[in-house]
């Protein structure tokens, strides 16, 4: 009788426990139903009476704007680019070819704050050779990946990216050196401001931070700062244009020292997209490699690269 008794309570116990669970899962469900009705309804506010605005003006799927445009002389960002660069001082590279793959996909564009913001996946995979090898072999491959968050108000942008990178020896660089392979591996946050001074000139700076990293022991803090100029005077009917730039970055790791990357050339645009371009550069670097197995290693270059924007 009182094993019946206590099987009872139990039960009951039991039903009120799963009662409160079915309750809290169910107030989750109403929060997150709400949430996402409140944001559905937060993104497309103003955007019923839109009929006689520009798609710069509403809220698109798959948008062509370009709100953070792409800086010139950085080293690390995701487009599609081949280099050759000449190594000075070097004992044990010459003549290097360097090469990039990579895009920003933008997903969704939309109002906010009296400007538009934009969101979607940048990824790019890095990689050199060493040209005087007998089989050009591959020395070092970093693989990229991120999520970008870029916004605009008149002549400010802003961009913010949590991204992954993970970097890999060549195989033939790894049969004929004997050195001991660093499992480079990390997820990082950066944030850049730019501002557009005029229609030649433009201005920004930076801040990044490892969050997670293999090995450990990197120092997780960095900092940018860059500038760069376009020609408002173009040739050949508006599609060949005169540009510099020069990026600065500087690494805690590195004891803060400065690695400087410089650019000049020309650009060839489209005058139909501002977002087509190709660039011949004069490129010019001297500082850590970029390139993550050989973070700490300091190296200086003179090249010759072109670089696809889409």
């Amino acid at each position: 009788m009182l094993k019946k008794i206590l099987q009872k309570k139990k039960n009951k116990k039991i039903y009120c426990y799963q009662k409160r669970l079915l309750n809290v899962k169910k107030n989750n469900l109403i929060f997150f139903i709400a949430a996402i009705l409140i944001l559905f309804a937060v993104s497309h506010a103003g955007a019923g009476n839109s009929s006689g605005k520009t798609d710069h003006e509403k809220n698109i799927i798959l948008p062509e704007e370009t709100l953070f445009d792409p800086l010139m002389a950085d080293p690390r960002w995701p487009h599609f680019s081949v280099s050759y660069q000449s190594y000075i001082d070097d004992n044990e590279l010459k003549n290097v070819g360097a090469t990039s793959f990579g895009e920003t996909f933008p997903f969704y564009s939309g109002n906010a704050f009296g400007g538009r913001w934009i969101t979607g996946i940048q990824a790019a995979v890095f990689a050199f050779f060493n040209l005087d090898a007998d089989s050009m072999d591959l020395i070092n491959a970093d693989y990229w990946v991120g999520i970008p968050v870029a916004y605009r108000k008149d002549n400010l942008s802003g961009l913010f990216r949590i991204f992954h990178q993970s970097s890999h020896l060549g195989d033939e660089y790894l049969l004929y050196n004997k050195i001991d392979r660093v499992n480079l591996s990390y997820e990082s946050i950066d944030l850049k401001l730019s501002c557009d001074i005029d229609r030649a000139f433009r201005v920004y700076s930076g801040a990044g931070y490892i969050i997670h990293k293999e090995p450990s022991g990197i120092d997780p803090l960095s900092a940018q700062l860059g500038m760069e100029y376009r020609s408002p005077q173009t040739f050949l009917s508006n599609r060949i244009r005169p540009i510099a730039a020069v990026d600065l970055r500087t690494w805690e790791e590195n004891n803060w020292n400065v690695d400087v990357s410089a650019r000049l050339g020309v650009q060839l645009e489209n005058i139909e997209s501002k977002n087509r371009k190709v660039q011949l550069m004069l490129e010019y670097f001297s500082g850590h490699s970029p390139h993550g197995q050989f973070y700490n290693r300091t190296i200086e270059y003179a090249g010759l690269g072109i670089h696809f924007y889409f």
